[in-house]
């Protein structure tokens, strides 16, 4: 049996801006920002830097959708979310800006569902 991992043309279009957003908006980050923490310190200059490219990405409705939509994420599912994660994984500034760093994302589901 073979795995299926064509997805709507809509998320196609989502992977697409999320490539291209990645590679020049936040991929430069790591190379300007070489402070291991810098990414999830909210006082540094690296935040202050990531807080307007969050803001796009909530308006593309790709932030946190590790969670469901009663919570403010897509719901996505696992296929969607390894694909977003594949691009995400470029950069250790990706995931604090859409929303699906670690263990902040297991922590939230985890109290969702408990």
């Amino acid at each position: 049996m073979a795995w299926d991992f064509s997805n709507e043309p809509e998320f196609e279009l989502q992977l697409e801006w999320m490539r291209e957003f990645v590679a020049e908006e936040i991929e430069p980050l790591d190379l300007v920002f070489r402070d291991p923490g810098a990414h999830v310190d909210p006082r540094s200059r690296a935040a202050r830097i990531m807080a307007p490219l969050k803001e796009e990405v909530k308006k593309r409705g790709l932030w946190a959708c590790h969670l469901g939509p009663e919570l403010g994420g897509k719901g996505l599912g696992q296929l969607k979310l390894g694909l977003m994660n594949e691009i995400l994984g470029r950069s250790r500034f990706a995931p604090t800006v859409f929303g699906t760093q670690a263990p902040d994302t297991g922590n939230a589901e985890i109290l969702a569902r408990f």
